[in-house]
This record gives structure tokens, sequence and C-alpha cells, in this order.
């Protein structure tokens, strides 16, 4: 049960850390839009592997 939801969170993880490396690499930099993207992510990764441990766990 934990086990796929670290997978889940870590897979969350790992694209908020390339959607900073982006947005790091973007002309303008990082903006207001590129955090509350990337905080919405981060809210999105929790809820998906909470979604999963509790769909295994139900099972």
């Amino acid at each position: 049960m934990i086990k796929w939801g670290l997978i889940t969170f870590g897979i969350g993880i790992a694209l908020v850390i390339i959607e900073i490396i982006m947005a790091r690499n973007k002309k303008g930099g990082m903006t207001a839009t590129d955090k509350k993207s990337i905080i919405g992510l981060f809210w999105l990764s929790l809820f998906a592997s909470g979604l999963v441990m509790s769909l295994v766990y139900m099972s």
C-alpha cells in the first residue's frame, strides 16, 4: 500500500523538479504563474498518491 503511494508521489515530485528546471531555463526566468503551476503539481501529486494508497487499501 505505502509502496505504491510512494512511487506515485515520487513520480509527481520528479515532474515538479522537471517543471522547476524548465522554468529556470526560460528567458524570463521563473514567474508567478510558474510558481502556481509548481505548487499545483505538488498538491496534485499528494492527492494522487493518497488516492492510490486508498484504492490499494480498499482492494
